[in-house]
């Protein structure tokens, strides 16, 4: 029963040192063997697959590597890529953040991106996005991740340097978009207690364009031109028929 693939050699010595009585044992065991090999083989190779190697280096932070799949996969640390090489084994203790991205379109601005800004708010920018696909409960196109990410950064570097710009449809956007505006006001609640930076209320609304811009997948102006066509709609009839919106009431903020 034990005459498989083991050399003869090694079958008489076995039979010699354990009889041939024990021939149901050593079948046993050599399943065993073969058990162990099999295993210890799969792991060897799940091992492997599982070593994240550097693919392209960005800076000293950020590195892509290749899933898998065989797909781009951005990955951030603090020194993850100092002193690396295209070929050499990531350290995965350093690695702070993942981004795997659907539309492989989008991937490399968002890599660029992300090699010219701080880790921090990146960091942020991904909180916010998190956060508002659990408040719209739709899914969010990729392009957020670069759009949100790069306004943040600028709004905030402007900030330092005291140029605030103003929204001039801070008052459409609370009234025609309540639910994208609380994101846009938890944004910079994450800003002030993450970055201890206090950007001002009209960066809630712009941050509100972002979200509803991803939502619909279209162009900033656009969201603009709408927001500003609704509101002249709403005058007209407001002062055609003669009477007060309840700002408040589920019918004026459905959309």
């Amino acid at each position: 029963m034990v005459n498989r693939y083991y050399p003869p050699a090694i079958l008489d010595i076995i039979n010699k040192k354990i009889g041939a009585k024990s021939h149901n044992f050593i079948f046993i065991l050599c399943i065993l063997i073969d058990i162990t090999i099999i295993l210890a083989a799969k792991f060897i190779l799940y091992f492997l697959k599982k070593i994240m190697k550097v693919h392209k280096i960005l800076n000293n932070n950020v590195i892509v590597t290749l899933n898998n799949s065989g797909k781009e996969l951005i990955v951030m640390g603090r020194g993850v890529g100092f002193k690396k090489k295209e070929g050499d084994t990531i350290d995965e203790s350093l690695i702070e953040k993942q981004f795997s991205l659907s539309n492989q379109e989008t991937f490399p601005k968002f890599a660029e991106l992300l090699s010219e800004i701080p880790i921090e708010i990146i960091t942020v920018s991904e909180i916010i996005i998190n956060y508002a696909k659990t408040i719209v409960g739709e899914k969010l196109q990729d392009s957020i991740y670069i759009s949100l990410t790069d306004h943040i950064h600028f709004a905030i570097e402007r900030h330092k340097q005291g140029f605030d710009i103003p929204n001039g449809f801070l008052w459409e956007i609370k009234k025609f978009y309540p639910k994208e505006f609380k994101i846009g006001e938890y944004a910079l609640n994450v800003i002030k207690q993450r970055l201890n930076i206090e950007l001002p209320e009209d960066e809630a609304g712009f941050i509100t364009f972002h979200i509803i811009n991803a939502q619909l997948n279209d162009t900033m102006p656009n969201i603009m031109t709408m927001t500003k066509i609704m509101r002249e709609i709403l005058n007209i009839v407001k002062y055609h028929f003669k009477f007060e919106y309840d700002e408040e009431s589920l019918t004026y903020q459905s959309k």
